[in-house]
């Protein structure tokens, strides 16, 4: 696959789990797993260590600025991701445990999964603060702020004190957006929505500026009391303004918004079309309630189902899917894939099956829902993505997707009658406030490689949970450990080296099984021993340059021999992808004007991982980019 391709892939990955919905009966089995990733060049490295509850995977990886960060996966989006995408072993060891024991460890993991998200959330809503407060201060020059979801009716928006005058013009008005406006006339009176305006415009005049983290030490363990930031409230009381001011201008969403393919193969039928027309009135229903809604940001869902209120009509009545672009609006977007004409036929597949398998949905007996018709809206959205005409001819850009309908504008930004000395106090206690709970952050998920990593974290939070339930106040956590576990393992020591812990794991738990689940490559190496002889596979698939299953791409390092095959050759061989590196490297210092170092990057990155090999240990297997998943991998009948 070309180079300008290899891309794609994740976009595929990505868009596969957000498709992805657990809505299958969890496994009666009561047991968990222990993951353990082997090395290979890239991301951990070193190896990785995860644990798998049914379908869910917890791990930890190191983010910027040095913090450890928990993560939850889907297990089929993992193991591609490792197994295929980055072509490397991971070995599981099955650990029969309790029915009380494993709710209460997942319920573990899950907790501080929720706890440290809300903690870097709380320091993104401080940025946020510093940021607002510092544009309230010279709104001259003061950038826009993105609104959610006002992007499917206008570019730009300038909130006023009431309705704009010229809101009342017929022009551009949209039939589902005239009757809601009736249908709330009519149930809540004509003066309820110039109220209800008036009402957003006094509490976004009226707001004050105040610290939304609790000034307690944050810890893993609870939650932070907390109040909405600043920064929050006053985007909340903008959107709600611009929804109402939608509303009343009627106004039908921009043409750029709305996806559509008028082909027959997509044609709706009859009862698909009875299906849409169902839940278009499920939608109305809940907007009019909507209206009477106490939440703070009820101006976003109104913005989103009027869009789609007024695309569903339009699916209806042409008999056409309809549906809102969830893709990112900025064709800038350092995360847009790029794919050139020859990746474009395996890309286009891959999205039609996966809106094959979300539009099922219309064709179920089940009435369609939010999440259903979500999942619809994401399927098309990739699909007319890969329809759209590209000028040039020579590649296509993919934006990455979001998880919900997000498509924003630019609102300019409202000054408030507050004094200039509040507003500077109030950015003063922003920054030291800033400061502080980064420092307290760092505290307590500081990485460390020795202390702190993937594996420590998951000992010390296994082992926390079996020091919770004890049985009596004279068991220790080592006994309590041997009782519900079958033995104990320490998170210090050399337990902190993934594959360590995975041998110290068969010799302490209770394990009902053991498994080695084969990357990619050796998985299309055993496929070819049944088609030639296996010294004649072996020795094509010894290296790089004859090799029949892998070929290079942007994410590896150049080199000659895979070296994970055979032991005793492997300090001969890693000896040849030395000098191979050496040579890249040094190719870099003089391409470095016009590759910004990557070569030299990349060629002392494959001395890294060659030396080793003089010393017969293994860590570069060559990686697989392009591999896209099977679109039915994210449903639930694939597990």
């Amino acid at each position: 696959m070309p180079v300008a391709g290899l891309k794609f892939a994740k976009w595929a990955l990505t868009l596969g789990c957000l498709l992805w919905v657990a809505v299958a009966e969890a496994d009666q089995s009561h047991h968990f797993e222990f993951l353990y990733i082997d090395a290979n060049e890239g991301s951990a490295s070193g190896g990785h260590a995860a644990i798998k509850f049914d379908r869910q995977v917890f791990h930890f990886q190191h983010i910027e600025p040095g913090l450890l960060r928990l993560y939850r996966n889907d297990a089929a989006a993992f193991e591609f991701a490792y197994g295929f995408q980055e072509n490397r072993n991971i070995y599981g060891h099955r650990i029969e445990v309790s029915e009380d024991f494993f709710q209460v460890l997942r319920d573990t993991f899950s907790r501080r999964l929720f706890i440290q998200n809300q903690q870097l959330s709380l320091l993104q809503a401080l940025h946020d603060d510093q940021a607002l407060v510092a544009g309230l201060q010279n709104l001259d020059s003061a950038p826009p702020i993105p609104i959610k979801g006002l992007g499917y009716f206008l570019r730009q928006y300038r909130a006023a004190e009431a309705f704009p005058v010229e809101a009342d013009k017929p022009s551009n008005n949209s039939q589902a957006l005239q009757q809601l406006h009736e249908a709330i006339v009519n149930e809540y009176g004509e003066d309820f929505l110039p109220a209800k305006r008036q009402q957003a415009w006094q509490t976004l005049q009226t707001l004050k500026p105040e610290l939304a983290v609790n000034p307690a030490e944050p810890t893993d363990t609870r939650f932070t009391a907390t109040n909405s930031s600043f920064a929050e409230r006053y985007r909340n009381q903008l959107l709600n303004l611009a929804a109402l001011d939608v509303l009343h201008a009627r106004l039908s969403p921009l043409s750029e918004s709305l996806l559509e393919i008028p082909e027959a193969t997509y044609k709706l039928n009859t009862e698909q079309r009875t299906k849409l027309q169902d839940f278009r009135q499920r939608l109305f229903a809940d907007l009019m309630t909507l209206m009477r809604s106490q939440r703070s940001d009820w101006g976003y869902p109104l913005l989103v189902g009027m869009a789609r209120l007024h695309a569903l009509d339009h699916a209806v009545s042409s008999g056409y899917l309809s549906v809102l672009d969830r893709s990112r609006p900025d064709s800038d977007d350092p995360q847009a894939t790029i794919i050139d004409n020859d990746n474009l036929p395996a890309a286009l597949q891959y999205s039609q099956e996966l809106f094959a398998a979300a539009s099922k949905q219309l064709d179920s007996p089940i009435a369609l829902d939010e999440l259903a018709y979500s999942e619809l809206e994401l399927s098309a959205t990739a699909l007319m993505q890969l329809h759209k005409p590209h000028p040039d001819q020579q590649s296509l850009q993919l934006l990455p997707l979001t998880s919900t309908p997000s498509r924003p504008a630019a609102a300019e930004l409202l000054g408030l009658p507050l004094p200039t000395s509040e507003l500077a106090d109030f950015q003063n206690s922003v920054t030291q406030q800033i400061e502080t709970y980064q420092s307290q952050l760092q505290s307590l998920y500081g990485y460390n490689l020795l202390s702190r990593n993937c594996a420590t974290e998951i000992f010390r939070l296994i082992n926390q949970t079996v020091a919770k339930i004890s049985s009596t106040a004279e068991e220790s956590t080592s006994q309590a450990s041997q009782r519900l576990l079958g033995g104990y393992v320490d998170e210090g020591g050399l337990n902190m080296i993934p594959f360590i812990a995975y041998d110290q794991i068969e010799r302490a738990y209770r394990l009902s099984t053991s498994f080695q689940r084969l990357p990619y490559r050796e998985r299309q190496r055993q496929r070819r021993y049944r088609q030639m002889p296996q010294w004649q596979v072996d020795l094509q698939e010894s290296n790089t340059l004859s090799s029949r299953i892998y070929q290079w791409n942007e994410d590896d390092e150049a080199f000659l021999f895979f070296t994970q095959d055979q032991l005793w050759p492997r300090p001969l061989q890693g000896g040849f992808n030395l000098a191979i590196a050496g040579g890249q490297g040094l190719y870099g210092v003089f391409s470095w004007p016009w590759d910004d170092g990557d070569n030299l990057r990349k060629g002392l990155k494959g001395l890294v991982v060659s030396l080793p090999e003089l010393l017969f240990f293994n860590i570069r297997k060559g990686s697989f980019p392009g591999l896209l998943p099977k679109a039915g991998l994210y449903w639930p009948e694939a597990f």
